[in-house]
C-alpha cells in the first residue's frame, strides 16, 4: 500500500476529529463519505458506491457502519471492489465475543427491540467474530487481526482499550 504521497483514502462515516487530520496530509488524496449530509465530501450508500471506479483508494477506514446496513454482504463487496488491489482498509464494528454466530432477525425493526438485541436501537445485527471474520473474507479479503500481542499491554492501558480489542485491517491482494 502507497502510504504517503499520492495514497487515496476514503473514510466511510468519518470521524469528526480523525477525519480533518487526514484531510489535512500533505499529499494525500483524502475523501469522506456518508449516506447523507453536508460533513462529508460525498453521499453514497455503502452497498453501490456507484461515485467511485474499481480500485480506486489505497485505504478505506469504515467504522461501526456495517451493523446499521442491511446487506452487509454488498456493503463489503462494494469495499473490496474499490480498493486497489495490495490495497488495506481498517474495518471496525461491535463484536460480541461470547456468541458463536452472527445475530441478525430482518423481522426485528422496533428501535426498543432493536437496543435490547443487538444493542443499539439502529442496529441490525450483532456479529460474532467468528461471523465478522467470514463475512469479511467473503469477496476475497485478507483478514488480519491485531491485539494486545501486536500493540503491547502498556499501549492498550495507556490509551484506555480493552485487552480483549482487535483492530481488524483487511487487504485486497
Amino acid at each position: 500500500m502507497a502510504w504517503g504521497k499520492g495514497a487515496t483514502i476514503l473514510d466511510i462515516a468519518p470521524d469528526p476529529m480523525l477525519g480533518p487530520y487526514l484531510k489535512s496530509q500533505p499529499d494525500v488524496s483524502y475523501r469522506s463519505a456518508d449516506i447523507s449530509g453536508d460533513h462529508v465530501d460525498d453521499n453514497v450508500d455503502i452497498t453501490a458506491m456507484t461515485a467511485y471506479r474499481d480500485n480506486s483508494f489505497d485505504f478505506i477506514l469504515c467504522s461501526h457502519v456495517l451493523e446499521h446496513v442491511s446487506d452487509d454482504a454488498k456493503a463489503i463487496a462494494e469495499l473490496f471492489r474499490v480498493l486497489k488491489p495490495e490495497g488495506k482498509a481498517i474495518v471496525m464494528a461491535p463484536i460480541l465475543l461470547t456468541i458463536d454466530e452472527t445475530d441478525e432477525d430482518a423481522t426485528v425493526v422496533l428501535p426498543e427491540e432493536r437496543l435490547s438485541r443487538f444493542g443499539q436501537e439502529d442496529h441490525v445485527r450483532l456479529y460474532s467474530k467468528k461471523g465478522f471474520t467470514e463475512r469479511l473474507a467473503a469477496p476475497g479479503f485478507v483478514v488480519k487481526q491485531y491485539g494486545v500481542e501486536f500493540f503491547g499491554a502498556e499501549t492498550f492501558l495507556r490509551h484506555g482499550i480493552a485487552e480483549r480489542s482487535v483492530l481488524y485491517v483487511v487487504e485486497k491482494q
